[in-house]
């Protein structure tokens, strides 16, 4: 009888692998489904807990599937949120998808395709689930989808236990590979170099970022944060979702390969190599502050903008500063970029070219906007003018744009003359335009910059002394094409207080065929995400760019690798959404509701893209 008992005792050990007394700390973690929306685990603690099983393309354990969605059926009103995951063995979307379909389950697939998140939850097999605690960041079950789960996740929802139960499986094993998953990575020959090539630039001494990464000791000192930051997508600030769309010439996101280097070699315990040899120490940056300069050369204009004191706290009011160029002849624009002094205060600076015969009167601009639409619904819309002008109201223009969202803002932006030069404005992360070799713009002698500048409190009272520096070609050369654009902007914005997700959608028209060149999504503080869909004539459409972790700090302006020709007629769709609840940290009030403003703490829903037209004799919108 007591080797029975001995016997009953060992084989329970076996398939009961641990039962401690506190969860296992994993640590927050975002990973894009199989739809292309961001999934960030900090985003759900306002739920209880987080279950995943593993998926695999013509592999998934059917029985586990069965058996969570039933679990789900049963749990998923009560503060549970249900996902699948697919470890790296499938890194197609579609084939996850259209898989997902033939299994009859509509449970996001979050794609591990790096396999670190499938790492840290300790996943081996794919009949393994996991039940996580999304607001400790703790796993607290880890085994079959059975009545061991059911139990863990009903302790966990009553908070009656947070312990780790780990209960062993048998089905398929998950195979890890890619760099780092046979060896710890080299600090001397993988890790410095990613450091060299994707972050030193900013964390460096005198930087934008605050902390350098100069040499082994300061990267093993901040090894934890890099692997946090990685896991959670935060950085590199690339934003977009490099799997899906077209490529970005100037994306900063991690390879799969480099972010698996990272965080293999923190989690080896950032180890390092090469004796006294650290390439990280004695960098070289280059001596101007100009990026451009790097190809032009130092700049032919620097305008100096006043001095502009900030206070130390409270609100500062938009502020309109005219500089006059003192231009004595007309040059034209290869480049320009925007250095700013006080980044920890400058939000932003948006330029506007006044010619010298001054600015275009908005009133005349808007009647043409009107008269630039099919004449039927032009006559409607100067009806509702007219109507609204003779029973002494103003006219309803947020309700003319947001019923006409192909109406050209472009004009009215100040984009109206198709050879007026533009000058480069800022907001972090985007502080220069360069134009290709033979495009440009006209800066006619007499110009003024018209600069509004958005200024945030820091807690310090500080002066800010920002420059603009404009490259000009070669005095009496003309470039032969110009290059044109379009705005997007819904003024009618009504979010409801407390709302996650709240969508909204624009249209902007490419009334020519033309080459795009750049698109740009422009929200606040609960922005969330955005895409971008060409819908071309045929009524086909094409996914351009994928913005699913929109982050208000980085107003990043996505530029293809290569121009990407449209036909006449094409609409670019923008679909987005904002994060009005408690789960936004950015989030000043999530009590009221929010709408259209130019303060950040209200809203804006505006999609900026660049383009050139093919037939430049037609001139541009």
């Amino acid at each position: 009888m007591k080797k029975i008992l001995q016997t009953l005792l060992i084989s329970m050990l076996a398939s009961v692998t641990s039962l401690v007394l506190a969860g296992e700390r994993v640590g927050d973690f975002a990973l894009i489904d199989n739809q292309g929306t961001q999934h960030h685990m900090s985003w759900y603690n306002d739920q209880n807990a987080v279950v995943i099983l593993p998926h695999a393309v013509g592999a998934t354990d059917l029985d586990a599937l069965s058996k969570l969605q039933q679990i789900a059926k049963t749990y998923a009103e009560q503060g549970a949120v249900f996902f699948l995951m697919n470890p790296g063995m499938e890194t197609d979307r579609e084939a996850v998808s259209n898989d997902l379909m033939s299994l009859g389950s509509q449970l996001p697939v979050l794609m591990d395709d790096a396999q670190l998140v499938t790492e840290a939850l300790g996943i081996t097999r794919l009949d393994e689930a996991v039940v996580y605690d999304p607001k400790s960041f703790e796993l607290i079950y880890r085994g079959p989808a059975s009545s061991e789960l059911e139990a863990s996740l009903a302790r966990l929802l009553d908070g009656s236990d947070d312990s780790l139960l780990t209960v062993a499986t048998t089905g398929v094993g998950i195979e890890y590979t890619g760099a780092g998953s046979d060896t710890v990575p080299s600090y001397i020959t993988d890790v410095a170099p990613i450091i060299t090539e994707n972050c030193a630039n900013c964390h460096r001494e005198g930087g934008i970022a605050p902390f350098a990464m100069d040499s082994k000791l300061a990267l093993q000192g901040w090894s934890p944060m890099i692997r946090e930051v990685i896991m959670t997508k935060r950085m590199p600030p690339g934003q977009i979702d490099t799997k899906v769309s077209h490529k970005m010439k100037n994306q900063m996101n991690l390879s799969d390969a480099d972010m698996q280097t990272l965080v293999r070699w923190v989690n080896a315990g950032s180890p390092v190599d090469g004796g006294d040899s650290d390439p990280l120490v004695g960098l070289e940056w280059p001596d101007t502050k100009w990026v451009i300069a790097e190809e032009l050369g130092e700049p032919d204009l620097i305008v100096k903008i006043p001095p502009q004191a900030v206070p130390a706290t409270g609100v500062v009011d938009y502020r309109d500063i005219p500089i006059d160029l003192k231009l004595t002849e007309d040059r034209w624009v290869r480049g320009s970029e925007v250095s700013p002094d006080k980044a920890e205060v400058l939000h932003h600076i948006i330029t506007t070219v006044i010619p010298p015969e001054g600015a275009a009167d908005p009133q005349t601009l808007f009647v043409n906007a009107i008269n630039s639409l099919p004449e039927e619904r032009a006559q409607a819309i100067r009806a509702q003018v007219f109507a609204a002008l003779a029973a002494g109201d103003p006219p309803p223009v947020a309700k003319i744009f947001q019923e006409n969202p192909d109406i050209n803002l472009g004009p009215l932006l100040g984009g109206s003359d198709p050879d007026m030069g533009s000058v480069a404005g800022y907001a972090p992360g985007n502080s220069f335009n360069l134009a290709e070799e033979g495009v440009g713009g006209l800066l006619k002698a007499g110009t003024t910059l018209n600069l509004q500048l958005h200024y945030t409190t820091s807690g310090k009272e500080v002066s800010d002394e920002s420059e603009i520096a404009i490259w000009f070609y070669p005095e009496g050369e003309v470039p032969e094409q110009r290059m044109g654009g379009g705005v997007g902007n819904a003024f009618s914005i009504a979010i409801p207080p407390g709302d996650k997700d709240h969508e909204m959608q624009l249209v902007t028209n490419i009334k020519e065929e033309a080459e795009l060149y750049s698109l740009m999504p422009h929200m606040h503080f609960r922005g969330k995400r955005m895409k971008f869909v060409a819908k071309y004539p045929d009524g086909s459409e094409e996914l351009l760019l994928s913005v699913p972790d929109y982050d208000f700090n980085w107003q990043l302006a996505h530029e293809l690798e290569e121009p990407y020709r449209v036909p006449a007629g094409t609409q670019i769709i923008a679909t987005g959404a904002f994060d009005n609840s408690t789960q936004n940290p950015a989030n000043p009030d999530p009590n009221i509701e929010i709408n259209w403003g130019e303060q950040s703490w209200e809203e804006m829903f505006m999609g900026f893209y660049s383009w050139k037209n093919t037939d430049q004799g037609g001139g541009e919108d």
